[in-house]
């Protein structure tokens, strides 16, 4: 699939330091299960000319109301852009970001990076705030697309939902969800009967041999090739909760949720092929050779579905 434009980063905030600028996007939109494949500033902004070296710093920036009057702003330092840019025919000068950005989506934000300041009708004098007339004079145009297959997973969602900024109060009362649920799992586990703790041992699901030899089949007097070929087949358990190593659909990964709570209602996902993929074969077909590709005849990949 082509990168497709990503819904644009908007500017939060601009503070300008002679030919210096800092700038603030809200980057929410932007998700680690996008890859990155092009990303562009483009501005017009006074102090910046082809002439001499420029200087951007860019931030990663939320504000929400925190009290009646006034918000509460989060911001994160990506990095600085400097050198001359290349300009256009309209006028804009444009940096090339897409490294910054990969850098940032792709590993986890270093601590002492992320800063908090509330703003009660103005930015504070240490953070890029108000966009003032220069709105229209800065772009970030980002071209990407989905890493993952199909569909979007309830797994990576919530997995990737690190740019959204909880209120305090969410982290402990998801602390103390966690203790529960761990405390459930630790019940459930010790009053498994002991068949189930053997069944545990079993290998996790996986890909294993399977030869198919035709002429033990019968069809090797109208086979010419291939006479023995290796289909494969799935085999192993599905662990509950099954994560995306196993390439669970988003109804696997919730039936592997319930199973966990409920291990005498719900089984668990079954090990089963996720990826196929053809055989050419050489045969006879009405007193001719010829050669069809048949479709789903090996087994790639196998998950939990």
């Amino acid at each position: 699939l082509a990168p497709l434009p990503s819904p644009c980063p908007c500017l939060s905030g601009s503070l300008q330091n002679g030919s210096r600028w800092a700038l603030s996007f809200d980057m929410s939109s932007l998700s680690s299960s996008q890859e990155v494949s092009l990303a562009q500033l483009r501005v017009r902004l006074p102090g910046l000319s082809r002439s001499h070296n420029a200087s951007l710093d860019i931030y990663h920036s939320q504000r929400r109301r925190c009290r009646p009057d006034g918000f509460c702003a989060h911001q994160l330092f990506l990095g600085t852009v400097a050198g001359t840019p290349s300009a256009t025919q309209a006028s804009w000068k444009v940096f090339e970001v897409t490294n910054l950005l990969r850098g940032w989506l792709h590993q986890a934000v270093p601590a002492g990076q992320q800063s908090r300041w509330e703003v009660n009708g103005s930015a504070a004098a240490a953070a890029p705030g108000d966009t003032g007339d220069v709105a229209d004079s800065v772009l970030l145009l980002v071209f990407s697309k989905d890493k993952s297959p199909g569909e979007h997973s309830l797994i990576r969602t919530a997995e990737t939902s690190k740019y959204i900024m909880r209120e305090s109060g969410w982290r402990g009362a998801g602390a103390r969800r966690q203790r529960r649920n761990r405390m459930e799992r630790q019940r459930i586990k010790g009053s498994a009967p002991r068949e189930q703790g053997r069944e545990q041992d079993r290998p996790l699901c996986r890909r294993v041999d399977m030869l198919v030899d035709f002429e033990q089949t019968g069809w090797g007097s109208w086979i010419v090739y291939p006479k023995k070929y290796n289909a494969y087949r799935c085999e192993g358990l599905c662990p509950s909760p099954v994560d995306e190593t196993f390439k669970p659909t988003n109804h696997a990964y919730i039936q592997s949720l319930l199973q966990l709570y409920k291990p005498n209602q719900v089984p668990c996902p079954a090990c089963s092929p996720v990826k196929m993929s053809p055989l050419s074969m050489l045969y006879y077909e009405r007193g001719e050779i010829v050669v069809r590709h048949h479709e789903d005849m090996i087994i790639e990949e196998c998950g939990c579905n």
